[in-house]
Protein backbone atom coordinates (compact mmCIF):
# COMPACT_ATOMS: atom_id res chain seq x y z
CA UNK A 1 0.00 0.00 0.00
CA UNK A 2 1.62 3.18 -1.37
CA UNK A 3 1.30 6.00 1.60
CA UNK A 4 0.79 9.91 0.93
CA UNK A 5 4.79 10.87 0.89
CA UNK A 6 3.67 14.01 3.61
CA UNK A 7 3.23 11.26 5.97
CA UNK A 8 6.15 11.18 8.70
CA UNK A 9 7.30 7.81 10.21
CA UNK A 10 9.32 8.20 13.18
CA UNK A 11 12.03 5.09 13.98
CA UNK A 12 13.76 4.88 17.03
CA UNK A 13 17.23 2.65 16.78
CA UNK A 14 17.21 3.33 13.51
CA UNK A 15 20.52 2.38 13.12
CA UNK A 16 20.50 -1.40 14.38
CA UNK A 17 19.85 -3.62 11.82
CA UNK A 18 16.28 -4.46 11.80
CA UNK A 19 15.66 -0.39 13.12
CA UNK A 20 17.78 -0.14 9.10
CA UNK A 21 15.11 -2.82 7.29
CA UNK A 22 12.35 -1.04 9.01
CA UNK A 23 13.38 2.37 8.09
CA UNK A 24 13.96 1.11 4.39
CA UNK A 25 10.42 -0.79 4.00
CA UNK A 26 8.71 1.74 5.20
CA UNK A 27 10.63 4.20 3.14
CA UNK A 28 9.87 2.07 0.09
CA UNK A 29 6.20 2.58 1.12
CA UNK A 30 5.97 6.02 0.85
CA UNK A 31 6.70 7.40 4.32
CA UNK A 32 9.07 10.03 4.65
CA UNK A 33 11.60 9.12 7.65
CA UNK A 34 12.50 10.89 10.86
CA UNK A 35 15.01 8.54 12.32
CA UNK A 36 16.65 8.77 16.10
CA UNK A 37 19.69 6.46 16.90
CA UNK A 38 22.25 7.26 19.37
CA UNK A 39 25.33 4.02 18.83
CA UNK A 40 26.72 2.74 15.32
CA UNK A 41 27.16 6.57 13.94
CA UNK A 42 28.77 4.82 10.34
CA UNK A 43 25.33 2.49 10.07
CA UNK A 44 23.45 5.29 10.41
CA UNK A 45 25.63 6.97 7.87
CA UNK A 46 25.60 3.74 5.59
CA UNK A 47 21.45 4.28 6.37
CA UNK A 48 21.28 7.73 5.09
CA UNK A 49 23.63 7.11 1.86
CA UNK A 50 21.26 4.35 0.84
CA UNK A 51 17.52 6.26 1.45
CA UNK A 52 19.33 8.71 -0.53
CA UNK A 53 19.81 6.95 -3.64
CA UNK A 54 16.00 5.91 -3.30
CA UNK A 55 15.02 9.45 -3.38
CA UNK A 56 13.12 9.11 0.32
CA UNK A 57 13.15 12.33 2.52
CA UNK A 58 14.51 11.86 6.01
CA UNK A 59 15.66 13.37 8.68
CA UNK A 60 18.20 12.27 11.85
CA UNK A 61 19.19 12.92 15.26
CA UNK A 62 21.75 11.58 16.57
CA UNK A 63 20.35 11.15 20.76
CA UNK A 64 20.12 8.30 23.82
CA UNK A 65 16.68 8.13 24.89
CA UNK A 66 17.73 7.98 28.48
CA UNK A 67 16.53 11.37 30.21
CA UNK A 68 13.61 14.25 30.45
CA UNK A 69 15.88 16.21 28.50
CA UNK A 70 16.51 14.26 25.87
CA UNK A 71 13.27 13.43 25.18
CA UNK A 72 12.49 17.33 25.15
CA UNK A 73 15.17 17.40 23.17
CA UNK A 74 13.22 14.96 20.22
CA UNK A 75 9.83 16.97 20.65
CA UNK A 76 11.47 20.39 20.00
CA UNK A 77 13.67 18.66 16.89
CA UNK A 78 10.65 17.12 15.38
CA UNK A 79 8.74 20.63 15.85
CA UNK A 80 11.56 23.06 14.22
CA UNK A 81 11.30 20.54 11.30
CA UNK A 82 7.53 20.78 11.28
CA UNK A 83 7.46 16.93 11.52
CA UNK A 84 3.99 15.54 13.04
CA UNK A 85 4.80 11.11 12.86
CA UNK A 86 1.87 9.40 11.56
CA UNK A 87 3.64 6.26 12.78
CA UNK A 88 6.14 5.40 15.58
CA UNK A 89 8.40 2.22 14.92
CA UNK A 90 9.64 1.85 18.67
CA UNK A 91 13.16 -0.52 18.44
CA UNK A 92 14.91 1.87 20.98
CA UNK A 93 16.74 -0.57 23.44
CA UNK A 94 19.65 -0.54 25.78
CA UNK A 95 21.39 -2.32 28.55
CA UNK A 96 23.82 -4.95 29.82
CA UNK A 97 23.56 -8.31 29.38
CA UNK A 98 24.86 -9.71 32.96
CA UNK A 99 23.14 -12.20 35.11
CA UNK A 100 20.79 -10.48 37.34
CA UNK A 101 23.08 -10.86 40.58
CA UNK A 102 25.61 -8.78 38.77
CA UNK A 103 23.27 -6.11 37.67
CA UNK A 104 23.30 -2.72 40.10
CA UNK A 105 20.36 0.58 40.00
CA UNK A 106 22.49 2.05 37.08
CA UNK A 107 22.57 -0.59 34.82
CA UNK A 108 18.42 -1.29 35.31
CA UNK A 109 17.39 2.68 35.39
CA UNK A 110 19.08 2.71 32.02
CA UNK A 111 17.83 -0.05 30.66
CA UNK A 112 14.37 0.43 31.24
CA UNK A 113 14.42 4.30 30.60
CA UNK A 114 15.82 3.80 27.48
CA UNK A 115 14.06 0.77 26.29
CA UNK A 116 10.41 0.95 27.83
CA UNK A 117 9.80 4.41 30.08
CA UNK A 118 10.63 6.96 27.02
CA UNK A 119 7.79 4.51 24.68
CA UNK A 120 5.49 6.20 26.95
CA UNK A 121 6.79 9.68 26.93
CA UNK A 122 7.27 10.41 23.51
CA UNK A 123 3.94 8.61 22.52
CA UNK A 124 1.82 10.55 24.77
CA UNK A 125 3.02 13.62 23.22
CA UNK A 126 2.98 12.80 19.73
CA UNK A 127 -0.17 10.74 20.04
CA UNK A 128 0.69 9.05 16.74
CA UNK A 129 -1.67 7.39 14.25
CA UNK A 130 -0.46 4.05 14.47
CA UNK A 131 2.27 2.94 17.19
CA UNK A 132 4.03 -0.04 16.41
CA UNK A 133 6.39 -1.74 19.17
CA UNK A 134 9.60 -4.33 18.69
CA UNK A 135 9.80 -6.61 22.06
CA UNK A 136 11.14 -10.25 21.92
CA UNK A 137 10.73 -13.64 23.51
CA UNK A 138 12.65 -12.06 26.57
CA UNK A 139 9.42 -10.54 27.64
CA UNK A 140 8.08 -13.64 28.78
CA UNK A 141 10.39 -16.43 28.58
CA UNK A 142 14.33 -16.81 30.27
CA UNK A 143 17.09 -15.77 27.96
CA UNK A 144 20.31 -16.44 29.83
CA UNK A 145 22.26 -13.06 31.07
CA UNK A 146 18.94 -10.98 29.22
CA UNK A 147 17.43 -10.06 32.32
CA UNK A 148 17.76 -7.04 32.27
CA UNK A 149 16.58 -6.25 28.76
CA UNK A 150 13.88 -8.42 29.21
CA UNK A 151 12.40 -7.29 32.03
CA UNK A 152 12.32 -4.25 30.58
CA UNK A 153 10.55 -5.76 27.76
CA UNK A 154 7.87 -6.81 29.69
CA UNK A 155 7.59 -3.07 31.01
CA UNK A 156 7.46 -2.22 27.43
CA UNK A 157 4.66 -4.37 26.61
CA UNK A 158 2.44 -3.49 29.97
CA UNK A 159 3.31 0.35 28.82
CA UNK A 160 1.78 -0.89 25.24
CA UNK A 161 -1.15 -1.91 26.58
CA UNK A 162 -1.89 1.09 28.49
CA UNK A 163 -1.16 3.49 25.77
CA UNK A 164 -3.55 1.63 23.51
CA UNK A 165 -6.45 2.35 26.27
CA UNK A 166 -5.25 5.43 27.24
CA UNK A 167 -4.59 6.91 23.04
CA UNK A 168 -7.56 5.13 21.83
CA UNK A 169 -9.63 5.69 19.14
CA UNK A 170 -6.99 8.15 17.55
CA UNK A 171 -4.33 6.11 17.75
CA UNK A 172 -3.97 2.26 17.26
CA UNK A 173 -1.12 0.44 19.21
CA UNK A 174 0.44 -3.17 18.21
CA UNK A 175 3.49 -5.00 19.38
CA UNK A 176 5.93 -7.25 17.85
CA UNK A 177 7.58 -10.24 19.97
CA UNK A 178 10.39 -11.45 18.09
CA UNK A 179 12.10 -14.49 18.56
CA UNK A 180 15.71 -15.38 18.17
CA UNK A 181 17.13 -12.81 15.08
CA UNK A 182 20.93 -13.18 14.19
CA UNK A 183 22.12 -10.21 14.85
CA UNK A 184 24.98 -8.56 16.21
CA UNK A 185 23.84 -7.98 19.52
CA UNK A 186 22.19 -11.89 20.00
CA UNK A 187 25.79 -12.81 19.56
CA UNK A 188 26.79 -11.13 22.65
CA UNK A 189 24.39 -13.70 24.01
CA UNK A 190 26.58 -16.23 26.44
CA UNK A 191 27.01 -19.50 24.14
CA UNK A 192 25.07 -18.02 20.90
CA UNK A 193 25.57 -20.82 18.48
CA UNK A 194 24.40 -23.56 21.14
CA UNK A 195 21.27 -21.65 21.33
CA UNK A 196 21.21 -20.72 17.89
CA UNK A 197 20.94 -24.77 17.48
CA UNK A 198 18.29 -25.03 20.25
CA UNK A 199 15.91 -22.61 18.85
CA UNK A 200 16.22 -23.76 15.28
CA UNK A 201 15.49 -27.94 16.19
CA UNK A 202 12.39 -26.28 17.48
CA UNK A 203 10.99 -23.81 15.30
CA UNK A 204 9.06 -25.70 12.81
CA UNK A 205 9.78 -23.06 9.73
CA UNK A 206 13.03 -24.23 10.56
CA UNK A 207 15.12 -20.92 10.35
CA UNK A 208 15.19 -17.76 12.58
CA UNK A 209 13.68 -14.50 12.07
CA UNK A 210 15.01 -11.79 10.49
CA UNK A 211 15.15 -8.24 10.67
CA UNK A 212 13.32 -8.25 7.19
CA UNK A 213 10.55 -10.74 8.68
CA UNK A 214 10.10 -7.84 11.39
CA UNK A 215 10.16 -4.74 9.04
CA UNK A 216 7.39 -6.53 6.39
CA UNK A 217 5.47 -7.12 9.19
CA UNK A 218 5.58 -3.19 10.74
CA UNK A 219 4.76 -1.93 6.92
CA UNK A 220 1.66 -3.93 7.36
CA UNK A 221 0.82 -2.55 10.69
CA UNK A 222 1.68 1.10 9.58
CA UNK A 223 0.00 0.66 6.52
CA UNK A 224 -3.41 -1.28 6.73
CA UNK A 225 -6.63 -0.60 8.70
CA UNK A 226 -6.22 -2.59 11.35
CA UNK A 227 -7.70 -0.49 14.21
CA UNK A 228 -9.41 -3.15 15.97
CA UNK A 229 -6.25 -5.25 16.33
CA UNK A 230 -5.12 -2.02 18.67
CA UNK A 231 -3.07 -3.78 21.66
CA UNK A 232 -2.42 -7.01 20.43
CA UNK A 233 1.29 -8.72 20.75
CA UNK A 234 1.95 -10.67 17.78
CA UNK A 235 4.53 -13.45 18.19
CA UNK A 236 7.10 -13.79 15.01
CA UNK A 237 9.06 -16.87 16.09
CA UNK A 238 8.37 -19.43 13.19
CA UNK A 239 5.92 -21.23 15.60
CA UNK A 240 8.85 -21.59 18.40
CA UNK A 241 6.53 -20.71 21.19
CA UNK A 242 4.25 -23.59 20.12
CA UNK A 243 6.82 -26.74 21.00
CA UNK A 244 7.94 -27.84 24.41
Amino acid sequence: MQQNTNDWALITGASSPIGQQVAMHLGGLGYSLALLGFRHREAMDDLCTTLSNRNIRFATKQISLNTQASLDQVITWLDGLSIKPGVIAWLAASGVMRPVKELNMHHLGWTFQVSAFSLAIITARLAPRKLIVISSTGATRVVENYGALGAAKSALETMLRYLAVELAPNTSVFGIRAGLVETSAAHRLPDFDTLRTSVLSRTPMGRLVTPADIAKLVGLLASEDLEMLTGSILDLDGGLRLVL
